[in-house]
């Protein structure tokens, strides 16, 4: 059976929205358990520190993950990401057998350690696989899957044991790793490893032979013989002139001030520790608000899908965080004001505002897709690292924090915090941050290297030796 490019290209992108679907349910899956745990006759009791853990070990044990962009660099995106669904399923079978605290941790290990790693392998495999014109898409209906996933688990937690939603949610990342299985590799890594035919043969594969295909793969070609002819003699000398490029820390700044967003922004908190906010707010469980927090989560996710189609991802992304600093500042004033008393709670006003940064805040996705884009191939195996180690330790420290923080601090002073840092985010990224759509990886790197998207000629020809006549 003969697949068409695009249909190849699907292939890559589904695979990894199918395991996005199980990895969202990772995310909000602490949630279940923190709400269930401490509510229900069970045999595993749980503290604030322990609840803290429960929230938060997902990320610290994500660290290890850092290692997925090497194995990425040595042994391909398809083994990488077929490893990633393995230790994801590994997690989901451990929480599904846990009879005591200890077993429920250690399988919400693994799935720290298998959702960090595929969120790189995703996001690098697809950054890489798919054509520009779809890239932005694709990378962001990973985010809207994994929102699915996040929604999901938290209303189906609200009606199942969490064993059983736990099983439930197994079975995308079961069906995801046969399609793994079938995966072209990756055109730009088999470049960067000088298989220069097998990447040739899998581009065509990937993109078919029109022109554009063909400008692409001979830019993409060009570069890694460069690469390959001025490669360091040693890796310490590498490392050494890699981290003083231009080119590899400026996008790593930009990278966790983008993804920073969506934790010391505030996101991951709501998402997790919803339930508390709403008692710490208005004094009971609103479970209609938790119910619409659920829902318009995922909606939020399909309205940025649609957003990139007609406006920049970097304009999106800036648009997100504006309407999150205003919900977010809200409810830090209605807060405020029902606590002195000017205004009573029964209007629900603050409530009403985490809805509505719920809206702004799914969006960040936008963050991690931008972030996958900017980091140059020939940097992906340390900048995947600290892409990783980023978001594992964003991901736990705003977690950890959260329930200290509320020991020292009113909620008032929680939701301040957020506030201004979502205001300096969107500043650096307003001034600083480029504009990727319907660019190519090769016009990005040589942005960060010069300063300045170089003027591309989209009539240039392209010989013969980047389209072989074996591999049309």
């Amino acid at each position: 059976m003969v697949w068409s490019p695009l249909a190849v290209q699907f292939l890559v992108a589904g695979s990894t929205h199918l395991a996005a679907l199980s990895a969202g349910g990772v995310i909000a899956y602490p949630s279940v358990l923190l709400v269930q745990l401490k509510n229900n006759d069970t045999i595993i009791e749980l503290d604030l520190h322990k609840g803290s853990w429960i929230g938060s070990v997902h990320g610290i044990a994500g660290v290890p993950s850092i290692l997925m962009p090497f194995i990425m660099q040595y042994r391909g995106r398809k083994f990488a990401f077929i490893l990633s669904c393995v230790l994801i399923i590994t997690g989901w079978i451990l929480t599904y057998v846990a009879q005591n605290l200890s077993t429920l941790i250690i399988g919400e290990c693994f799935h720290g350690l298998g959702t960090n790693s595929l969120v790189a392998v995703s996001f690098l495999s697809v950054s890489e696989m798919v054509r520009p014109k779809y890239r932005s898409t694709c990378l962001l209906l990973y985010g809207t899957i994994q929102a699915l996933g996040i929604s999901s688990v938290g209303i189906i937690g609200g009606y199942l044991h969490w064993k059983t939603t736990g099983l439930i949610m197994c079975c995308p990342a079961l069906l995801a790793i046969p399609l793994g299985l079938i995966w072209p590799e990756s055109p730009s890594w088999l470049a960067y490893k000088g298989r220069f035919k097998e990447c040739e043969r899998n581009f065509v594969r990937l993109r078919g032979t029109d022109e554009e295909s063909k400008k692409e793969l001979k830019a993409l070609i060009n570069a890694q013989k460069e690469e390959l002819k001025i490669k360091s003699v040693t890796k310490l000398q590498d490392l050494r002139k890699t981290v003083k490029s231009r080119d590899f820390y400026l996008p790593t700044l930009h990278t966790f001030v983008l993804i920073n967003f969506l934790y010391w922004g505030g996101g991951m908190p709501v998402i997790i520790y919803a339930n508390d906010m709403l008692v710490k707010i208005s004094g009971t469980l609103n479970a209609k608000t938790k119910l619409a927090m659920d829902i318009i989560l995922f909606i939020g996710y399909n309205i940025t899908t649609v957003c990139v189609r007609y406006f920049s991802s970097k304009k999106v992304m800036v648009l997100s965080m504006m309407g999150s600093a205003v919900f977010m500042g809200g409810a830090t004033l209605t807060t405020i004001l029902e606590r002195v008393g000017v205004l009573s709670k029964e209007l629900e006003l603050a409530e009403y505002c985490l809805v509505g940064f719920m809206i702004f805040v799914s969006t960040s996705c936008v963050g991690f897709s931008i972030s996958s884009e900017i980091m140059p191939v020939k940097h992906r195996g340390v900048g995947g690292c600290l892409y990783v180690l980023y978001t594992c330790l964003l991901h736990s420290s705003c977690l950890k924090a959260y329930p200290y923080l509320c020991l020292y601090m009113s909620i008032w002073g929680i939701f301040l915090l957020y506030t201004i840092y979502i205001m300096f985010t969107i500043f650096i990224v307003w001034r600083y941050v480029p504009d990727t759509k319907n660019r190519t990886l090769q016009e990005i790197e040589d942005y960060y290297a010069l300063g300045y998207f170089k003027d591309v000629d989209r009539n240039d020809a392209v010989g013969e030796p980047f389209i072989s006549s074996d591999v049309r």
